[in-house]
Protein backbone atom coordinates (compact mmCIF):
# COMPACT_ATOMS: atom_id res chain seq x y z
CA UNK A 1 0.00 0.00 0.00
CA UNK A 2 1.74 3.42 -0.89
CA UNK A 3 2.11 5.72 2.18
CA UNK A 4 0.33 9.28 1.60
CA UNK A 5 2.60 12.37 1.29
CA UNK A 6 3.10 14.66 4.55
CA UNK A 7 1.37 18.07 4.12
CA UNK A 8 4.05 19.83 6.00
CA UNK A 9 1.58 22.72 6.80
CA UNK A 10 -0.90 20.33 8.58
CA UNK A 11 1.89 18.81 10.48
CA UNK A 12 2.79 22.55 11.37
CA UNK A 13 -0.91 23.08 12.27
CA UNK A 14 -1.06 20.10 14.38
CA UNK A 15 2.03 20.90 16.11
CA UNK A 16 0.89 24.50 17.01
CA UNK A 17 -2.39 23.20 18.60
CA UNK A 18 -0.52 20.76 20.95
CA UNK A 19 1.47 23.77 22.37
CA UNK A 20 -1.60 26.71 22.13
CA UNK A 21 -4.22 27.07 24.61
CA UNK A 22 -6.90 29.69 25.56
CA UNK A 23 -7.49 29.55 29.49
CA UNK A 24 -9.63 32.24 30.38
CA UNK A 25 -11.70 34.52 28.32
CA UNK A 26 -13.10 37.37 29.71
CA UNK A 27 -16.92 38.68 29.00
CA UNK A 28 -19.55 36.63 27.55
CA UNK A 29 -19.04 33.18 25.42
CA UNK A 30 -20.03 35.34 22.31
CA UNK A 31 -16.22 37.40 23.03
CA UNK A 32 -14.85 34.28 22.87
CA UNK A 33 -13.93 33.94 19.43
CA UNK A 34 -12.98 37.20 19.27
CA UNK A 35 -10.18 36.49 22.27
CA UNK A 36 -9.26 33.32 20.31
CA UNK A 37 -8.67 34.94 16.84
CA UNK A 38 -6.58 37.38 18.03
CA UNK A 39 -4.09 34.98 20.14
CA UNK A 40 -4.11 32.96 17.24
CA UNK A 41 -2.84 35.55 14.99
CA UNK A 42 -0.57 36.89 17.61
CA UNK A 43 1.38 33.16 18.41
CA UNK A 44 1.15 32.49 14.35
CA UNK A 45 3.28 35.69 14.21
CA UNK A 46 5.33 34.70 16.81
CA UNK A 47 6.29 31.24 15.63
CA UNK A 48 7.22 32.73 12.06
CA UNK A 49 8.92 36.04 12.76
CA UNK A 50 9.72 36.27 16.52
CA UNK A 51 8.35 39.24 16.19
CA UNK A 52 5.38 40.90 18.39
CA UNK A 53 2.95 43.00 17.13
CA UNK A 54 3.44 46.72 16.83
CA UNK A 55 0.73 47.69 18.47
CA UNK A 56 1.04 45.56 21.57
CA UNK A 57 2.24 47.50 24.74
CA UNK A 58 3.87 45.45 26.72
CA UNK A 59 4.05 45.30 31.02
CA UNK A 60 7.00 43.40 31.79
CA UNK A 61 7.61 44.68 34.79
CA UNK A 62 3.54 44.87 36.69
CA UNK A 63 3.22 41.40 35.31
CA UNK A 64 6.69 40.11 37.11
CA UNK A 65 5.39 42.31 40.46
CA UNK A 66 1.83 40.25 40.08
CA UNK A 67 3.75 37.15 40.03
CA UNK A 68 5.81 37.60 43.10
CA UNK A 69 2.76 39.08 45.06
CA UNK A 70 0.79 36.02 44.00
CA UNK A 71 3.63 33.29 45.11
CA UNK A 72 3.74 35.19 48.25
CA UNK A 73 0.53 34.62 48.83
CA UNK A 74 -0.01 30.86 47.43
CA UNK A 75 3.45 29.12 46.86
CA UNK A 76 2.05 25.66 47.21
CA UNK A 77 -0.28 25.61 44.25
CA UNK A 78 0.86 28.44 41.87
CA UNK A 79 3.14 27.01 38.52
CA UNK A 80 4.07 29.68 36.63
CA UNK A 81 5.91 28.85 32.92
CA UNK A 82 9.67 30.13 32.08
CA UNK A 83 8.24 33.38 30.28
CA UNK A 84 5.15 35.54 30.99
CA UNK A 85 4.39 37.21 28.57
CA UNK A 86 1.66 39.99 29.49
CA UNK A 87 0.58 43.30 27.40
CA UNK A 88 -2.28 45.45 25.90
CA UNK A 89 -3.68 45.88 22.62
CA UNK A 90 -5.31 49.33 21.28
CA UNK A 91 -8.23 49.56 18.98
CA UNK A 92 -8.81 45.76 18.51
CA UNK A 93 -12.72 45.42 18.46
CA UNK A 94 -14.51 43.25 20.82
CA UNK A 95 -10.95 42.40 22.73
CA UNK A 96 -11.89 41.81 26.49
CA UNK A 97 -9.09 40.13 27.89
CA UNK A 98 -7.68 36.81 27.86
CA UNK A 99 -5.02 34.43 29.53
CA UNK A 100 -2.98 31.73 27.54
CA UNK A 101 -0.34 29.21 27.40
CA UNK A 102 2.18 28.70 23.81
CA UNK A 103 4.78 26.51 24.38
CA UNK A 104 6.82 27.62 27.71
CA UNK A 105 5.21 30.91 27.62
CA UNK A 106 2.07 31.94 29.94
CA UNK A 107 0.01 34.71 27.81
CA UNK A 108 -2.21 37.65 29.30
CA UNK A 109 -3.64 40.54 27.29
CA UNK A 110 -5.95 43.13 27.73
CA UNK A 111 -7.33 46.02 25.86
CA UNK A 112 -5.57 49.24 25.97
CA UNK A 113 -9.02 50.99 26.20
CA UNK A 114 -10.43 49.40 30.00
CA UNK A 115 -9.71 51.64 32.79
CA UNK A 116 -6.82 51.80 35.26
CA UNK A 117 -8.71 50.25 38.18
CA UNK A 118 -10.15 47.13 35.69
CA UNK A 119 -6.49 46.87 33.68
CA UNK A 120 -5.01 46.16 37.50
CA UNK A 121 -7.75 43.77 38.92
CA UNK A 122 -7.71 41.49 35.37
CA UNK A 123 -4.33 41.79 35.17
CA UNK A 124 -4.02 40.17 38.48
CA UNK A 125 -6.71 37.66 37.87
CA UNK A 126 -5.69 36.75 34.58
CA UNK A 127 -2.25 36.16 35.79
CA UNK A 128 -3.32 33.86 38.11
CA UNK A 129 -5.66 31.73 35.95
CA UNK A 130 -2.01 31.06 34.39
CA UNK A 131 -0.28 29.66 37.92
CA UNK A 132 -3.66 27.67 38.53
CA UNK A 133 -4.03 26.15 35.17
CA UNK A 134 -2.56 22.94 35.26
CA UNK A 135 -5.21 22.39 38.63
CA UNK A 136 -8.16 22.99 37.26
CA UNK A 137 -9.20 21.47 33.72
CA UNK A 138 -12.49 23.20 34.27
CA UNK A 139 -12.24 26.70 32.73
CA UNK A 140 -14.96 28.06 34.70
CA UNK A 141 -13.19 26.62 37.51
CA UNK A 142 -10.27 28.13 36.79
CA UNK A 143 -11.58 31.39 37.08
CA UNK A 144 -13.56 31.28 39.84
CA UNK A 145 -10.26 30.01 41.85
CA UNK A 146 -7.69 32.56 39.89
CA UNK A 147 -10.12 36.01 40.74
CA UNK A 148 -10.38 33.94 44.22
CA UNK A 149 -6.49 34.28 44.86
CA UNK A 150 -5.97 37.66 42.83
CA UNK A 151 -8.55 39.36 45.63
CA UNK A 152 -6.62 37.56 48.50
CA UNK A 153 -3.41 39.04 47.34
CA UNK A 154 -5.25 42.59 46.63
CA UNK A 155 -7.27 42.60 49.49
CA UNK A 156 -4.89 41.33 52.68
CA UNK A 157 -7.88 39.87 54.78
CA UNK A 158 -6.66 42.13 57.96
CA UNK A 159 -7.73 44.84 56.38
CA UNK A 160 -10.86 43.95 54.86
CA UNK A 161 -12.03 43.01 58.32
CA UNK A 162 -11.24 46.59 59.38
CA UNK A 163 -13.17 47.82 56.64
CA UNK A 164 -16.30 45.22 56.62
CA UNK A 165 -15.82 44.81 60.97
CA UNK A 166 -18.99 46.75 61.45
CA UNK A 167 -21.12 43.62 59.91
CA UNK A 168 -22.83 45.97 57.84
CA UNK A 169 -25.25 44.69 55.38
CA UNK A 170 -26.30 48.02 53.29
CA UNK A 171 -23.81 50.26 51.71
CA UNK A 172 -23.94 54.07 50.88
CA UNK A 173 -22.37 55.69 48.36
CA UNK A 174 -19.68 57.65 50.52
CA UNK A 175 -18.37 54.03 51.87
CA UNK A 176 -18.58 52.88 48.57
CA UNK A 177 -16.57 55.39 47.37
CA UNK A 178 -14.08 55.86 50.24
CA UNK A 179 -13.48 52.00 49.71
CA UNK A 180 -12.76 51.90 45.86
CA UNK A 181 -10.54 55.08 46.42
CA UNK A 182 -8.60 52.88 49.02
CA UNK A 183 -8.35 50.09 46.75
CA UNK A 184 -8.55 51.25 43.46
CA UNK A 185 -10.94 47.95 43.19
CA UNK A 186 -14.30 47.96 41.70
CA UNK A 187 -16.80 47.84 44.95
CA UNK A 188 -18.48 44.47 43.71
CA UNK A 189 -14.59 43.30 43.72
CA UNK A 190 -14.10 44.07 47.42
CA UNK A 191 -17.68 42.58 48.27
CA UNK A 192 -16.56 39.60 46.74
CA UNK A 193 -13.64 39.23 49.28
CA UNK A 194 -15.32 40.22 52.19
CA UNK A 195 -17.95 37.39 51.10
CA UNK A 196 -14.70 34.83 50.99
CA UNK A 197 -13.67 35.84 54.53
CA UNK A 198 -16.78 35.45 55.98
CA UNK A 199 -17.87 39.20 56.61
CA UNK A 200 -20.55 39.31 53.54
CA UNK A 201 -23.13 36.88 53.08
CA UNK A 202 -24.17 36.39 49.23
CA UNK A 203 -27.60 37.80 50.23
CA UNK A 204 -25.94 40.56 51.06
CA UNK A 205 -23.81 41.41 47.59
CA UNK A 206 -26.97 40.35 45.76
CA UNK A 207 -29.20 43.40 47.20
CA UNK A 208 -25.92 45.52 46.87
CA UNK A 209 -26.22 44.69 43.35
CA UNK A 210 -29.54 45.72 43.32
CA UNK A 211 -29.79 48.76 45.52
CA UNK A 212 -26.49 51.06 45.44
CA UNK A 213 -28.67 54.09 47.53
CA UNK A 214 -27.20 55.04 50.54
CA UNK A 215 -29.63 53.88 53.46
CA UNK A 216 -27.87 55.38 56.76
CA UNK A 217 -24.70 56.81 57.51
CA UNK A 218 -22.16 54.82 58.21
CA UNK A 219 -18.75 55.35 60.39
CA UNK A 220 -16.13 54.04 58.16
CA UNK A 221 -13.18 53.02 60.11
CA UNK A 222 -10.03 53.26 57.30
CA UNK A 223 -7.27 50.29 58.18
CA UNK A 224 -3.98 51.83 58.37
CA UNK A 225 -1.66 50.02 55.68
CA UNK A 226 1.59 49.96 54.28
CA UNK A 227 1.50 48.58 51.28
CA UNK A 228 2.80 49.97 47.59
CA UNK A 229 -0.43 50.98 45.98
Amino acid sequence: MKRGRNNPNQLQIDFLASFRRMLVSLGGPEKLTVNESLFMRMTDQWENTQVMPADLLFQKSPVEAVVFRLQKTDPDRLRFPQEMIAGEIRGEQGLTGFSAKFREQGWVILPAELSAMYKNLFLNILTASVGLEHMYPSRSALLVEAERLALAAMLPEEEIRKFFGLRLSRFPDSFRSEVVNYYNIPFDYVLKRANHVGLVSEQVIEESRNNSQPTRATLLRRPSSSRAA
